[in-house]
């Protein structure tokens, strides 16, 4: 009969999820404290962590490709947007993934905003523009006049993590405002330090969390 396995890691695995509440319980008592949390760092950091462990993982067990970080992407940002609301009380619904009406092949955004039954706004996430890094406007587009058709006042965001491997959103007057990019050109997660370093930052989560509060009571503006 063997012995019993001794997997540190799988310990570590099994350990994840009280982790991760015992994390959202823990920033929202600080966050109730401080107003001057800061989302973007707190973000960035985690991301941080993510990918400097797929980069060891891969070179421990010698794999050409690491794991990719679009879904860990979306679920820090899904996080960080779940603890916002709820420090600021807004009782917005925050779903991931969740068809947008009741059929066959509906759209299934990265992130929607809810108040029962209607949809305030469509979050979508991507790590960078690479493959679409000349036609992403279009593409964009697309998406905001296919979720308008139903959704009139729906407001649609693009969040993006780094500006490496494509130009960037430029002076794009949306910047801030519909178009955000967390972290700047050349600057991917396995750059990063512990030690934040806010020069790293292109354009602030916060710019992007603060008009969740507007969303609360009118779907039919953007702040500045």
């Amino acid at each position: 009969m063997s012995s019993e396995i001794q997997d540190e890691y799988a310990l570590v695995l099994d350990s994840l999820m009280p982790s991760l509440r015992n994390s959202y319980e823990q920033m929202k008592i600080l966050c109730s404290s401080d107003s001057n949390f800061d989302y973007s760092q707190a973000i960035a950091n985690r991301l941080r962590a993510f990918y400097l462990a797929q980069l060891g993982t891969k070179e421990f067990l010698d794999k050409k490709v690491a794991q990719a970080g679009s879904d860990f992407f979306v679920e820090t940002i899904l996080f960080f947007m779940k603890l916002f609301n709820d420090v600021e009380d807004l009782g917005l619904e925050i779903k991931s993934e969740q068809a947008i009406q009741r059929k066959r092949n509906s759209l299934r955004p990265d992130i929607t905003i809810w108040r029962g039954s209607e949809l305030l706004a469509v979050i979508e996430c991507k790590t960078q523009l690479g493959w679409h890094r000349h036609n992403w406007d279009t593409h964009f587009k697309d998406r905001e006049n296919k979720i308008k058709e139903s959704f009139p006042k729906s407001q649609i965001f693009l969040v993006v993590m780094s500006g490496s491997n494509w130009r960037g959103f430029g002076n794009d007057p949306r910047v801030g405002k519909q178009l955000f990019c967390l972290l700047k050109s050349g600057t991917w997660p396995t750059t990063l330090s512990v030690n934040y370093d806010e020069a790293v930052i292109e354009t602030r989560i916060e710019k992007l969390f603060h008009q969740l509060v507007n969303l609360r009571s009118d779907t039919s503006c953007i702040a500045v």
